[in-house]
């Protein structure tokens, strides 16, 4: 019952998450103005209990040790997460870090996921523009 009660929890985080985040997909595509400090208190410190400064900060190895504490499904909604932020935002530290974050991810889970490809080859062009 109680394994259940966790696998229950975390789906219905991933829902909240992937809501929140096609609404950030939307903002990106119409090329809408995204407030920072939204972006910052709905997406980082909602979900993931820190601010974007805290993220933004962080390095590879700080970044790892922090997804350590987070379980595996969480890991790519994070990184979409910093890819869409670091996007809007032109900052590339984000797009770094969600880069880092996808391969990590690929990595720990085992996953292949064609969509992430689309989003690396996406964050690469962000890098270089």
């Amino acid at each position: 019952m109680g394994i259940r009660y966790e696998k229950d929890t975390i789906l219905n985080w991933i829902n909240e998450m992937g809501k929140f985040l096609r609404l950030i997909v939307e903002k990106y595509d119409a090329f809408e103005k995204v407030d920072e400090q939204q972006l910052d208190q709905d997406g980082y410190v909602s979900f993931f209990g820190k601010p974007r400064q805290y993220f933004s900060d962080l390095s590879d190895d700080g970044l790892k040790d922090f997804v350590s504490t987070l379980q595996v499904e969480q890991i790519r909604p994070l990184a979409q997460l910093m890819m869409y932020d670091g996007l809007l935002m032109k900052d590339k530290s984000l797009l770094q870090k969600a880069k880092f974050l996808f391969n990590h991810h690929m990595q720990v889970s085992g996953s292949f996921s064609f969509e992430d490809y689309a989003y690396l080859d996406k964050i690469e062009k962000g890098l270089i523009a």
